[in-house]
């Protein structure tokens, strides 16, 4: 009987996970971003008080790409390093976009700011098996 309660209760466990899922991937495509990927972990890179890095893990498949917001000030540097992949490459979005992974960018204006870690067109073609990488974020 107790082996049967547990099963029970597992059981609606798990249903409740998937529905959660199914819901946060329809609020995912209602926001009309159909190229973002849900595999990317926490997407608020903050840092705690006297660190200079933070670090993700994600996965990227295909064409779509994993986005993280940042605060900054003006003439703070920034840089990140992947490891994972060789085909995906972290990029400061903005209206002159930078890659950052060849050398730190100082930052032109204090607010937010966007990492986007994507991967060129004729990788993304290739297939759709995920990539999975590890990023450190530096921002002194």
């Amino acid at each position: 009987m107790r082996n049967l309660i547990k099963l029970s209760v597992s059981t609606l466990a798990l249903t409740g996970m998937m529905m959660l899922g199914a819901t946060t991937a329809s609020a995912d495509t209602q926001t009309g971003d159909l190229h973002y990927n849900s595999d990317c972990g926490v997407k608020e890179l903050r840092m705690s008080k006297g660190s200079y890095n933070v670090n993700r893990a994600g996965a990227i498949k295909g064409s779509k790409y994993c986005e993280y917001q940042f605060y900054a000030k003006k003439g703070q540097k920034v840089s990140a390093t992947l490891v994972g992949s060789e085909d995906l490459y972290p990029m400061l979005y903005s209206d002159d976009s930078q890659n950052l992974s060849s050398e730190a960018v100082t930052l032109d204006k204090t607010g937010e700011h966007t990492i986007r870690v994507l991967q060129p067109r004729n990788q993304a073609r290739e297939g759709n098996t995920p990539k999975p990488y590890y990023m450190t974020v530096t921002i002194k």
